[in-house]
């Protein structure tokens, strides 16, 4: 005569088996977010990588009058630009947060790239432009950098790591992070004020 399940057997049986399949059904949600995660988290460095670019390639040939030690405006023509090992200062015409021509400062400091960003034509002086404590907008765009570091070529071809009053004719962002190399390699393209620029300085040089 076969033995058959007990009603107690039976519930314990059901009980194992949700429990099997709760485990299961955790464990695929969670490797499902993770996966989700590393999308994201994909997505998210292209765009900052794509935003960062674009702002360097369309640094803008802004032009300021250079001043005697008086302070006082002289005839000859500069580009808006300061760059050292670890920050860049220039016009952009493609800035993050805003559709306007904007100042940006680009920071390498304390393992983490920071980006500092205002619209040039708003509260600040256009002749001298310089961030406003209260308008700008400052993001960290990556942290825990293993590097980060800037490179310019300059108007010769000369790799420098310093370089101010004139457009470098491209600028190498070099970074890092786990062991990734993450970088950003830009060639600044010219816009009209270049050009009018440079014809203003040829007039009175003559």
């Amino acid at each position: 005569m076969k033995k058959a399940f007990t009603l107690l057997e039976m519930l314990v049986a059901i009980v194992l088996i949700t429990l099997l399949i709760g485990v299961a059904l955790f464990s695929f949600r969670m490797q499902l977010l993770t996966v989700q995660k590393t999308k994201i988290e994909g997505i998210n460095n292209v765009l900052k990588y794509n935003q960062i670019k674009s702002a360097l390639e369309s640094i803008k040939y802004y032009a300021v009058r250079e001043r005697d030690m008086f302070g006082r405006p002289i005839r000859k023509i500069n580009y808006f630009f300061h760059g050292t090992k670890k920050q860049a200062l220039f016009i952009t015409n493609n800035p993050i947060y805003s559709d306007k021509v904007s100042l940006v400062q680009l920071t390498c400091k304390n393992n983490t790239l920071t980006y500092k960003e205002e619209p040039l034509y708003g509260y600040m002086n256009y002749l001298q432009p310089s961030f406003n404590p209260h308008k700008f907008r400052q993001l960290d765009i990556y942290r825990g950098l293993e590097k980060c570091g800037f490179y310019y070529i300059n108007d010769k071809g000369v790799l420098v790591r310093q370089i101010s009053n004139k457009i470098p004719k491209e600028i190498y962002l070099r970074i890092s992070k786990n062991k990734k190399d993450i970088s950003v390699y830009s060639t600044v393209k010219e816009d009209d004020n270049l050009t009018a620029a440079r014809i203003y300085n040829a007039i009175y040089e003559q």
